[in-house]
């Protein structure tokens, strides 16, 4: 449509009028709303029938022996604006990414995979296992790195369970997401699209990473291990954070990779560890906080529990009803994993009495620096693997793929 506001003629694709405003959508991706009052005039152009995207190039879709396999499964990274809701829902097929980053077309066969489109605060943990299948047979075929594509509200789980289903790696798994929907101008897709193609045709390592900006800029995207990482602010572009662990590295538009951490090595062969039990409760522990839902957790069958303590992993055993729902716990032989809310630190079992009082139960973990999510997803994944609480014990503070680590740096803090 055109519009004619304050002798300045804007052109744009007209989105809705209400008698007051009228919303056009301009050609950098932004929008505008207009009074009505204030314009010469307003009219409508052309008329354009809505036109699906279709595949841009041929090449792009199943791969024999594809260079890099792109798994999409959603999210802000594959949304335009739904201007029925004024909200944005996936609604962008993965072939769409070479318009918006035309240079994915410069790393060889690209194979593509829509293997669902859902926002990932909806995706569950069988999904996972899904995304580690596709990944896995696209390895089989030759990849030499894999790019999944998906939300960033929940992209820290998916990486960290990726980590577990499959391990060792002998390629790299290249989380990526957007903060910002691909039809607007400041959208983050494009770099993020990018870097991730750089990381993941030339990272040296074999393991779980995601691939997000590092600071509000398109300087440079972080390079981070999938399950010491957290998106950090709901936001911003340079939303995930290293935790507890520094960034495996950086990578720059121009191709360049600076390693900045010792990564997982590359493993000859891909090992698939299909293992999940989604059985698992995750409780936070807060001022008032009583034995029910400890109680209500196992009554339910519940296989195990992630406990987020306060500080070192306290929990209020003041009240007798948590040391009774413990004990029941313990007798039902439910697990239950000790995590800090700092987010940052260690738990460390060794520092109050009451806390090496709670250690002495068979069935208590504390499990040091590790992330609250990747404790979650450990839990699951190790509870599909065994139900023997000795092996329970062991495999949850043994590090599989690098989630934890005997002691922190002081420079590793809020990076």
């Amino acid at each position: 449509m055109e519009a004619v506001f304050h002798g300045k003629i804007i052109n744009g694709t007209f989105i809705k009028y209400d008698g007051k405003l009228v919303l056009i959508k301009l050609k950098s991706g932004y929008d505008v709303a207009l009074l009505v009052k204030e314009l010469s005039s307003f009219k409508i152009i052309k008329k354009e029938t809505a036109k699906t995207d279709k595949t841009l190039d041929s090449r792009y879709a199943k791969e024999d022996h594809p260079d890099i396999a792109l798994i999409n499964t959603g999210g802000t990274i594959s949304s335009k604006i739904d201007y029925k809701t004024g909200g944005v829902s996936p609604s962008v097929p993965p072939e769409y990414y070479f318009k918006i980053a035309p240079g994915l077309k410069d790393f060889g066969k690209i194979e593509i995979n829509p293997l669902m489109s859902v926002l990932s605060e909806n995706m569950k943990p069988l999904d996972w296992i899904k995304i580690a299948k596709a990944a896995y047979s696209s390895i089989k075929k030759g990849a030499k790195g894999v790019i999944v594509t998906m939300g960033t509200d929940t992209m820290h789980y998916a990486a960290a369970a990726l980590s577990f289903l499959l391990n060792p790696l002998s390629v790299p798994i290249v989380f990526t997401g957007a903060q910002r929907s691909t039809d607007r101008g400041s959208t983050d897709a494009s770099t993020n699209l990018l870097l991730s193609a750089i990381t993941a045709s030339k990272w040296e390592g074999g393991e779980s990473i995601i691939c997000m900006h590092a600071t509000t800029n398109d300087d440079y995207n972080f390079i981070l291990r999938g399950n010491c990482a957290r998106k950090m602010h709901s936001e911003r572009r340079d939303a995930f954070r290293p935790i507890n662990f520094k960034p495996l590295g950086k990578v720059f538009l121009d191709g360049r990779i600076e390693r900045v951490s010792v990564p997982m090595k590359r493993a000859e062969e891909t090992v698939p560890n299909l293992y999940i039990d989604q059985k698992v409760r995750l409780l936070m522990s807060y001022p008032g906080m009583d034995g029910r839902q400890i109680e209500d957790a196992v009554k339910e069958g519940i296989h195990g529990i992630v406990l987020a303590g306060t500080g070192f992993g306290n929990i209020p055993l003041g009240d007798a009803s948590i040391r009774k729902a413990l004990s029941n716990a313990d007798a039902e032989n439910v697990p239950i994993a000790i995590t800090s809310q700092t987010i940052y630190g260690p738990t460390n079992k060794f520092v109050y009495s009451t806390m090496r009082e709670l250690s002495m139960r068979k069935n208590i973990l504390y499990l040091g620096n590790m992330t609250t999510e990747t404790a979650l997803v450990k839990l699951m994944f190790v509870l599909g693997k065994t139900k023997k609480m000795e092996e329970i014990r062991k495999l949850m503070v043994t590090p599989l793929a690098g989630e934890s680590s005997e002691r922190n740096e002081i420079d590793e803090f809020l990076i």
